[in-house]
């Protein structure tokens, strides 16, 4: 995918007990379209990371106000099932710093129960948005107008997306947003994935 225009710096954030799906996935996608992704990790953690399901990262850059992306992603993992992942992470600093980020600009794109981090940053009250569908009613209790039958909701500044599988069509739009439909579907093809939809595009 060449002669890509001016696309926004981006990072897709990891922490122990992310989901591998919600995070690869996009990543590749983001990649073959041209964007340059990189991971972050939150502030002050080990640059050795652990995922829900054994892979095992060393990621040296941390998410900061200071070194800002444009875009961040935000996988989910460990909220359905235990205490790791994002339902510790909603125990730290890193839901302030995320609704900061938010405040200067910064597109929040989740992935799951990603959406969780969001919610407890305080960025899905009365905003559109969907989870894993085995968290919907956490993200309703948060005060999400929760949209059960999408796949993807992008309200502008903030994109959620369903289960892990749906990290790709998350992804998808993400490209058709900054690159257009054509390209997205360029890259859809050259994955060999066809998008479930619905997406909802309110912002």
């Amino acid at each position: 995918m060449t002669n890509a225009p001016q696309l926004p710096s981006t990072r897709s954030l990891v922490f122990d007990g992310f989901d591998d799906l919600d995070t690869v996935g996009p990543l590749e996608v983001l990649s073959t379209a041209g964007f340059a992704p990189a991971l972050v990790r939150p502030f002050g953690t080990s640059p050795t990371i652990g995922s829900a399901h054994g892979l095992r990262l060393t990621v040296d850059d941390q998410l900061t106000l200071d070194a800002a992306p444009q875009l961040l992603l935000i996988p989910g993992g460990g909220w359905l099932d235990g205490e790791d992942g994002v339902r510790a992470q909603t125990e730290t600093e890193l839901p302030a710093l995320l609704a900061k980020l938010y405040e200067r600009g910064t597109v929040l794109a989740s992935v799951c129960t990603g959406a969780m981090l969001l919610a407890a940053a305080g960025l899905v009250r009365g905003r559109p948005a969907v989870t894993n569908r085995n968290a919907l009613a956490d993200l309703a209790a948060a005060g999400a107008d929760v949209r059960t039958d999408a796949r993807v909701v992008d309200d502008g500044g903030i994109v959620t997306g369903g289960g892990p599988g749906a990290g790709l069509d998350l992804a998808l739009r993400l490209v058709a947003r900054f690159r257009g439909d054509e390209v997205a579907a360029a890259v859809g093809a050259a994955i060999e994935h066809r998008p479930v939809g619905p997406v909802v595009v309110t912002g």
